[in-house]
């Protein structure tokens, strides 16, 4: 299991949709995924939600466990023939943190669940009022996870914290994730819509909590590399 997620939250440039598509959905998910360090990539577009979400409209999830080494083999590939980038992404929108997991939480009712693929998810990136990130860390960790999680509608709720290695200083707009995966949309969203902004220690001026949901699979390394081993 990753340890660690990096949320590459992007827009394509204008005009540009059919082939932003095309060439993450494909090129850029399989060549992603074969950098040493990433583990697996899944896709999503922002739906409608009841918070505010932010202004990236496609989210991928890529699944790491060391953030200094991954991000390093990135730097290297990025723009080579391993890893092109497309003109069609809009390089001025991208948002990329990447946050170590710090706790999950599944209610013993969704552990059957399968959770290979992740199904619609709502990112919520967030800060603590001035001085209060202990008591907002302790307040999720010590039973706010497990209340969010056994709502209506979710599978699991995950804490997520910075971690020092990022691709962008940008990115360290938001100290906080918190990550919740769905399996009924209509009913999580609307339990959850008063307990996020409620979360105890929030800062209501710095936080944002996006509604995304898949598009295709979510590819694992070892499938890119089955994929690129077919097509020799």
């Amino acid at each position: 299991m990753a340890t660690c997620l990096q949320f590459a939250l992007s827009n394509p440039v204008p005009g540009q949709e059919e082939e932003f598509d095309r060439w993450y959905g494909t090129d850029h998910l399989v060549h992603t995924v074969l950098i040493p360090g990433i583990l697996a990539g899944q896709r999503f577009h922002r739906s409608d939600g009841p918070w505010p979400s932010g202004k990236h409209d496609h989210l991928t999830i890529w699944e790491i466990d060391d953030p200094a080494f991954a991000l390093a083999e990135l730097a290297k590939a990025r723009g080579t023939a391993a890893m092109p980038i497309s003109p069609s992404v809009d390089m001025s929108t991208v948002q990329p943190p990447t946050m170590w997991r710090r706790a999950t939480v599944r209610t013993a009712a969704r552990i059957p669940t399968d959770t290979s693929a992740r199904k619609t998810v709502v990112l919520m990136l967030a800060n603590a009022g001035t001085g209060e990130g202990d008591a907002f860390v302790d307040a999720l960790l010590r039973g706010g996870l497990a209340a969010l999680a056994d709502l209506p509608g979710v599978i699991s709720a995950e804490l997520l914290t910075l971690a020092d290695e990022q691709i962008r200083g940008s990115a360290k707009k938001y100290a906080y994730g918190v990550l919740l995966e769905l399996h009924g949309e209509a009913e999580a969203l609307a339990s959850l819509a008063d307990r996020l902004p409620a979360l105890p220690h929030l800062d209501h001026e710095r936080w944002l909590a996006a509604v995304f949901r898949p598009i295709g699979r979510r590819l694992t390394t070892a499938e890119a590399r089955r994929m690129a081993a077919e097509a020799r």
